[in-house]
């Protein structure tokens, strides 16, 4: 198979796969004469790709301390406690507004949308995954 095939099959560029075959794939793995991918080669850059959309899909969390509210009483500052240590926003639900507390440590989801992070409360992840498996159920 060639390399353009298969990104058009991934809607990635042929160079990209072209460098993706390089990490992944063996000697073998590609012609150099019919520049074509072999069946085990076309596996492994599948295998790649499969692994990158698991990993898009699980959740990151951080643990993050809080330092003090902001003027939004939805919101806190908190220092991020993994490199590179800063400070943050982080989203929190209105039930633990009042449990909420300097040097209180939690974990905190990381978002990332438009190469930008934002951070929400472990426990807003949780409940909206259960009304998620809840209206699968319902389905």
């Amino acid at each position: 198979m060639k390399q353009k095939e298969l990104a058009e099959k991934y809607g990635v560029t042929a160079p990209k796969i072209g460098k993706i075959r390089k990490e992944v794939c063996n000697d073998e793995d590609y012609c150099t004469k019919t520049r074509e991918l072999s069946d085990s080669g076309v596996a492994k850059i599948e295998e790649y790709f499969n692994k990158q959309d698991d990993a898009i899909i699980e959740p990151k969390f951080v643990r993050v301390q809080v330092l003090f509210p902001t003027p939004n009483p939805l919101f806190w500052f908190c220092k991020l406690l993994e490199k590179p240590v800063r400070k943050i926003r982080v989203s929190v639900p209105h039930t633990h507004r009042g449990l909420m507390r300097p040097n209180l440590i939690f974990k905190a989801q990381v978002i990332n949308k438009n190469d930008e992070n934002f951070y929400r409360h472990e426990v807003i992840y949780q409940r909206e995954f259960k009304r998620e498996q809840r209206l699968k159920e319902v389905r």
